[in-house]
């Protein structure tokens, strides 16, 4: 259904599958007005993607434990040779590890990628071509410049630079993710009802509200269907609960 929203494209590099697919449900649900160009898991190939006028998206979410070329190296690839594509770096682990670089590297942001709602709303402002400091609301992790700007700064000094992630600790992130998926029958019925409100994409205060209960206690719910499912995180435990229905 149209309803007057600027309709824009969107692409996703991660190198969780389930992950991926988790992203692409829920910004479906939440963004009708995104096409879903296209997901990966590898950030040269996004980077090559996002550099071909047919294949080219308004916005790329970029994951920052990728194998290969590290999401940051993949947003420098991108920032230096186009302003065409506003970069949204995301991650399931601190945000202060990535945050510095992956700006420098021409990222207009980084969020977790838990909030899958706050993503969405800063990847429709930035197709929409929102001022930088109007994303504060989201995330403390914005850039200060323009997308031009960084593009001309990164054009200068070329799109190779220094990775400050350690890339053996990324490739155990990365590796992490591989757990065997589990039954869902091992969850109980409250761990189920929350992780169903989850892929709703509901935030814990909103769970909470839902069922009557502490934010504290959907919490400890939401860890303990994490462990049972082998997920490191909730977007991930959202994703495997998912697949694991079927």
């Amino acid at each position: 259904m149209d309803d007057g929203r600027r309709r824009f494209s969107l692409a996703m590099v991660d190198n969780d599958e389930l992950t991926l697919g988790m992203l692409t449900l829920m910004v479906r649900r939440l963004l009708p007005e995104a096409d879903v160009l296209w997901t990966c898991r590898d950030g040269a190939e996004a980077a090559a993607r996002c550099l071909s006028p047919a294949t080219r998206p308004d916005v790329l979410l970029v994951d920052m434990s990728l194998e290969g070329l590290s999401g940051v190296e993949t947003c420098r690839r991108i920032g230096a040779a186009s302003p065409d594509v506003a970069l949204m770096g995301i991650t399931s682990f601190s945000l202060e590890r990535y945050a510095a670089a992956v700006l420098d590297a021409g990222a207009r942001c980084l969020m977790d990628k838990a909030k899958v709602r706050d993503v969405c709303a800063v990847a429709r402002d930035l197709a929409g071509g929102c001022r930088p400091s109007t994303l504060s609301r989201y995330t403390p992790y914005v850039s200060k410049e323009s997308a031009a700007q960084a593009h001309a700064r990164l054009a200068a000094t070329g799109a190779t630079g220094r990775n400050v992630a350690d890339d053996g600790e990324r490739t155990r992130e990365a590796n992490s993710s591989a757990a065997a998926l589990p039954d869902e029958r091992s969850l109980t019925a409250r761990e189920r009802e929350v992780m169903r409100l989850c892929a709703t994409g509901r935030s814990t205060r909103e769970i909470a509200e839902t069922l009557h209960v502490g934010e504290s206690t959907v919490k400890t719910y939401v860890m303990r269907a994490a462990r049972k499912l082998g997920a490191r995180n909730r977007t991930q435990a959202v994703a495997r609960w998912l697949v694991s229905r079927g």
